[in-house]
């Protein structure tokens, strides 16, 4: 939070995407997932969302203290942040006040196991503000625990030059 105010526009229940690839990539989770709450790491297959891979992301979900670590980037999302995150936390990626919402907001998909549409504006350094709506889903292997998150997410045009 600024000044009291998010930085991120969680919806946890409409899942209403702008972006169709968001919410192609929604239905693909949905598809794999079936009747359990979250699907597993193992019933995400690339080869079926090739159109998709440039704007996902897969998180380890680390414990003890909760942390988020970028496992995979696409292209779409290294070439907005203009870096490479695979492998780095949040905290390496984003800048403070948006880090910490989003720990918060993707602390709550671990822990509620359901999926979050988020917007926004976030301020990239030595850049501009660039618009975004983005999705996070709990991938859960014995259908309890989430060690990984699913997610994707499309920059758009640049909305203001920081002052």
């Amino acid at each position: 939070m600024t000044n009291g105010k998010s930085l991120i526009s969680a919806d946890w229940d409409l899942l209403e995407f702008q972006e169709p690839v968001l919410r192609d990539l929604l239905g693909y989770w949905n598809k794999c997932r079936g009747a359990r709450a979250a699907p597993a790491r193992s019933d995400i297959d690339a080869t079926e969302m090739p159109g998709l891979l440039p704007y996902t992301f897969v998180i380890d979900v680390m414990e003890s203290p909760r942390d988020f670590r970028f496992r995979i980037a696409g292209t779409h999302i290294r070439d907005a942040l203009g870096e490479e995150i695979t492998g780095k936390h949040i905290g390496e990626v984003f800048p403070p006040d948006f880090g910490a919402e989003v720990h918060e907001i993707w602390s709550r998909v671990v822990a509620d196991r359901r999926p979050v549409r988020g917007t926004g504006d976030l301020w990239i350094p030595d850049r501009e503000y660039v618009k975004w709506e983005g999705l996070a889903m709990p991938l859960s292997s014995d259908g309890d625990s989430v060690k990984m998150l699913l997610g994707g997410v499309v920059f758009h045009q640049i909305a203001h030059k920081r002052t």
